[in-house]
């Protein structure tokens, strides 16, 4: 990146959707507020969630605060029009920056053109797997229709994000990546610090000695794909191989995967964490970080990891760009046997962890800071750039 950007000299205020807490989008606007005060630039959220304070707290250093939205699929369309339409009219919005795809997006576009937002931008986190179905091609057509015509920026983590969410008639030339970004002074920490909170976090949940953790940190939803962690789990029962994995988070999904873990009688393999934070306290508890995504954009877990020297093993599904080559991340196929995929993890789990500095610069290096990022991000909301690829 060039050198800092001066402020900006008239403030901006960016409103952002995103329909849930805890997972990737909420990192991804938590970790961009946290640098916007100095850039006169306001974040306002909606959302239908509620946030953690840390979130709040973050989103209110910039000017802004965190609103409450109702959901039209519980109370109907008008108290949900009411609720947005009240935010609204509130504030003048420069753009809005939406964190919502497909044909969901379109009552947020409908509204925002009616109240004059010119600037309207579809953010893909994302990526979709093809579908044999013949249905879900269409769906996926049509949805990738609705992006192209209601943004307009071709915004996103990542290469394999935006061509999943806009279609692969997006060139790369025209794409806008805005990377998934950390606070590096939060993650990198010596491996004495490191070592010292692992013995004390293995203590506190009761680790054995023998066993190594696996750490999976999402929200309990299908694309997560926990089934998959839960026949792992299962695979090293019935083999009676040493582990234990650790599950944080929230979602849809997670008192599915409780039942799961009850009906196969896996509680010795298998801890539920709930939601933690801040989570760069709780990663060197685990020795290898597991995501088995069926899809995904640009996870900034795995970028936290690598900053941690956690190493991860993860899906192939998932974009190559969030490896930063510190010989961290190991890709595997979901149809791959069970046995490749723990004997990745477990020799992942004594995989030597990069020194500090090489965490840091390789971070830097590929504007994953949140320093650096959000440097992007102001050029991108000043209008100065329209296009960056990672």
């Amino acid at each position: 990146m060039q050198a800092q950007l001066q402020n900006t000299q008239k403030g901006i205020r960016v409103l952002h959707i995103m329909s849930g807490f805890g997972g990737g989008i909420s990192s991804f606007i938590y970790n961009k507020a946290l640098a916007m005060p100095k850039y006169q630039i306001t974040f306002d959220v909606v959302t239908y969630d509620q946030c953690s304070p840390e979130f709040v707290a973050a989103i209110q250093a910039t000017g802004g605060d965190v609103y409450q939205l109702i959901n039209p699929k519980k109370k109907g369309w008008s108290a949900f029009k009411h609720s947005f339409t009240k935010v609204l009219k509130a504030y003048h919005y420069d753009l809005i920056h939406c964190h919502i795809d497909g044909y969901r997006v379109l009552p947020y576009r409908y509204l925002a053109y009616k109240w004059g937002i010119k600037r309207f931008y579809i953010h893909a986190h994302q990526s979709y797997t093809m579908s044999n179905s013949i249905l879900n091609h269409v769906k996926l057509d049509i949805n990738q229709w609705l992006n192209r015509s209601l943004t307009q920026a071709y915004l996103g983590c990542g290469k394999l994000a935006i061509s999943g969410v806009y279609g692969h008639q997006v060139k790369q030339n025209q794409m806008m990546m805005i990377p998934n970004s950390i606070d590096v002074n939060q993650f990198i920490q010596s491996q004495e610090q490191l070592n010292e909170r692992k013995q004390a976090l293995r203590a506190q949940f009761g680790v054995k000695n023998e066993d190594f953790v696996i750490g999976q940190v999402t929200r309990f939803e299908k694309v997560k794909n926990h089934h998959f962690t839960l026949k792992l789990a299962y695979y090293m029962k019935k083999n009676k191989l040493p582990g234990r994995i650790f599950l944080a988070g929230t979602g849809n999904l997670l008192e599915e995967i409780k039942a799961e873990v009850s009906q196969r009688h896996l509680e010795d393999y298998v801890t539920f964490m709930g939601r933690l934070s801040p989570m760069q306290d709780y990663y060197p508890l685990f020795d290898v970080l597991l995501l088995p995504s069926i899809y995904e954009g640009l996870p900034t877990v795995v970028v936290e990891a690598q900053a941690i020297g956690l190493p991860v093993v993860m899906s192939d599904t998932i974009t190559k760009e969030v490896d930063l080559n510190l010989n961290l991340v190991q890709q595997l196929n979901l149809k791959d046997p069970m046995a490749d995929w723990y004997q990745a993890i477990s020799q992942a789990s004594q995989r030597k962890i990069p020194d500090l500095q090489s965490r840091k610069y390789r971070i830097e290096q590929e504007n994953f800071s949140n320093e650096s990022s959000a440097q992007l991000y102001v050029k991108f909301l000043k209008q100065d750039i329209s296009h960056y690829i990672i």
